[in-house]
């Protein structure tokens, strides 16, 4: 005979996997009830015969309290009592329980069959366990997009790259959470300051704020950065233009210090760095962050130039080249766009020198989350995610966004 099996099977009744869980309840000191907490009692196999509403859809307490039963036969045990809980599972092999139920009442069939016939209800709510997991999470924002020029202005700022959020979280298993990873602002063309980066959302988290775009080298009133998670660069046109303030990281540079040719736009912040000022050379983007995985992310963009000068780097971290052009060369006038699933701010649009064309700062690149905790893999989830286990810990990286399943 199977380990398990009852010996006498009743007609229309399925196998499969189920839990049993003892019930305490503790008192408080003015006598009402506290909290339920159970216990595992026994892991076995049995046989349900369900009633016309039980489901078989993941539904988890679907009526919460239904006073509708089914039956469960199982083998006899000593200490199954009234009150207990018992998960059902959608299989034998299945690692969760479709729904709860608790004991209504008990017949006895050891002496004849060696079992029990349990007839249940759904459980409250109140009673079903919770089961949780520790985590830790970051979430980056997406990068600024940087800032337009035309060919006979100035440099455009570079993006600020997106904001960072290092925090940690406690999962209910089974759970949702939504995720929506925020894209990359669009860089500026011409007149237009690059477009700040859009936030990195997940329930329950504060959010990550979209980098800021930076400034048009276009004229003094599109001049500076954005301010955002962290700031865009400001523009060269001048030497007053401001660059945009980091909440969630560090703030871009001021523009093209001093006041003299060939107007330099500044480099957008990063995670860990200012975006450098345009003066000598155009501002390098801001420096990035190391995160769970060990990378840098989240760098600024670099700011552009007018003329035969290259425009500067983007910050390690993602962040995109501002645009630059050569006497020989002009394809590389309109800034780089940040790395994808980075948070790196798009670099400055650049000049030629002459003529009227306008320029385009890069777009910034997308965000990211992180998740790590202990142990094997557990969560799933609905958007592009890769998954790692390294000394006994699992990480995921989510690209798109999604729900999480803890």
């Amino acid at each position: 005979m199977e380990e398990g099996r009852p010996l006498v099977i009743p007609f229309g009744m399925y196998r499969t996997r189920m839990r049993i869980r003892s019930r305490t309840v503790a008192n408080t000191t003015n006598g009402q009830a506290g909290t339920p907490t159970q216990a595992t009692l026994i892991d076995l196999v049995g046989h349900v015969r369900p009633n016309a509403n039980y489901r078989e859809d993941s539904v988890i307490n679907y009526v919460d309290g239904t006073l509708d039963t089914i039956e469960i036969v199982i083998p006899y045990y000593e200490g199954i009592r009234t009150g207990f809980l018992v998960e059902v599972y959608d299989s034998i092999n299945s690692a969760t329980a479709i729904t709860y139920y608790e004991i209504v009442t008990i017949f006895d069939d050891r002496n004849k069959h060696q079992q029990l016939t349990l007839k249940c209800k759904v459980a409250e709510s109140s009673l079903i366990p919770i089961v949780t997991y520790n985590a830790i999470v970051n979430l980056v924002a997406g990068g600024g997009g940087g800032g337009g020029t035309n060919d006979n202005q100035y440099g455009g700022g570079g993006g600020g790259a997106g904001g960072v959020v290092q925090t940690t979280i406690v999962f209910s298993v089974g759970s949702p959470y939504f995720v929506n990873i925020g894209a990359g602002g669009a860089g500026g063309s011409g007149s237009a300051k690059g477009t700040s980066g859009t936030d990195t959302t997940f329930t329950g988290l504060t959010t990550a704020v979209g980098g800021g775009g930076g400034g048009s080298g276009v004229s003094e009133a599109v001049r500076d950065g954005i301010s955002g998670g962290c700031g865009g660069g400001a523009s060269g046109f001048g030497n007053l233009g401001v660059g945009g303030s980091g909440t969630q990281g560090l703030d871009g540079g001021d523009g093209n210090i001093p006041d003299s040719p060939p107007f330099r736009g500044a480099g957008g912040g990063g995670n860990t760095g200012d975006g450098a000022n345009g003066n000598s050379f155009a501002g390098t983007g801001g420096t990035g962050g190391v995160l769970l995985t060990g990378a840098v992310l989240a760098g600024g963009g670099g700011g552009g130039t007018m003329g035969s000068l290259g425009g500067a780097t983007g910050g390690l971290g993602g962040g995109g080249q501002g645009g630059r052009a050569t006497l020989s060369n002009t394809t590389n006038v309109n800034g780089s766009n940040g790395t994808a699933n980075t948070g790196g701010g798009g670099g400055g649009a650049g000049g030629t020198g002459s003529g009227t064309t306008s320029r385009t700062g890069g777009t910034g690149g997308s965000g990211v989350v992180f998740v790590q905790y202990a142990g094997a893999p557990v969560a799933t989830y609905t958007g592009t995610m890769t998954t790692v286990t390294v000394a006994g810990f699992t990480t995921h990286t989510l690209l798109t966004s999604g729900t999480l399943t803890a």
